[in-house]
């Protein structure tokens, strides 16, 4: 992986965040650091991270809160959630809010790194499974292209959208040129809020 691939820790625990950054950056990665989940989504506003490693326990917005963000605006962003309280209800939980993984607190940094690679991969084998498959429908002399994707291009759409504008979806069917009407049904078809 190249240091292009951005790293975001999320945790209240100052030495956590410490540890994992110096490790990932020996590893070749950007590193931003956010003490709460309501920082790392103030600077979703600006920028947009590769993978994301929060803890699941923190105050004001937990790690599942975050992530059901995070999947819901952004779902090609892996995210890896860690605890030192591991139970079975916050696993499941966890795999059924779209987290890439789940990491249990003491962590092996090896461990930790190597989650973010294969996070990465993950990342990459989404995008290029739409290229491909989009290629494949061309090579095949296929002209209902929009038809057959439109649906998932429509999502993507509305997600970078709305993401673009902070969730203010007036400004988004402006953006879109669609209007508020059409805006809300698609929203509705697509079950993003």
């Amino acid at each position: 992986m190249t240091n292009k691939n951005q790293v975001w820790i999320v945790d209240d625990d100052v030495s956590i965040r410490w540890v994992l950054e110096r490790a990932l950056v020996d590893a070749g990665y950007i590193v931003r650091q956010f003490g709460n989940a309501d920082e790392a989504t103030e600077m979703l506003g600006y920028e947009r991270p590769h993978v994301v490693i929060t803890d699941i326990r923190m105050p004001g917005r937990t790690g599942l809160e975050f992530l059901d963000l995070l999947a819901l605006r952004f779902p090609e962003i892996p995210v890896v959630l860690m605890t030192a309280y591991t139970s079975l209800d916050q696993a499941v939980a966890a795999y059924r809010g779209g987290a890439f993984e789940y990491l249990a607190k003491p962590f092996d940094l090896d461990e930790a790194i190597a989650l973010v690679r294969r996070a990465l991969i993950k990342r990459t084998d989404w995008q290029v499974a739409l290229r491909i498959s989009v290629d494949e429908h061309l090579a095949s002399n296929g002209s209902d292209l929009l038809q057959r994707f439109g649906g998932e291009f429509e999502k993507v759409l509305l997600q970078a959208t709305l993401a673009f504008t902070g969730g203010r979806k007036q400004e988004a069917a402006r953006r879109i040129g669609w209007s508020r009407n059409t805006l809300a049904r698609k929203l509705k078809e697509h079950k993003i809020e």
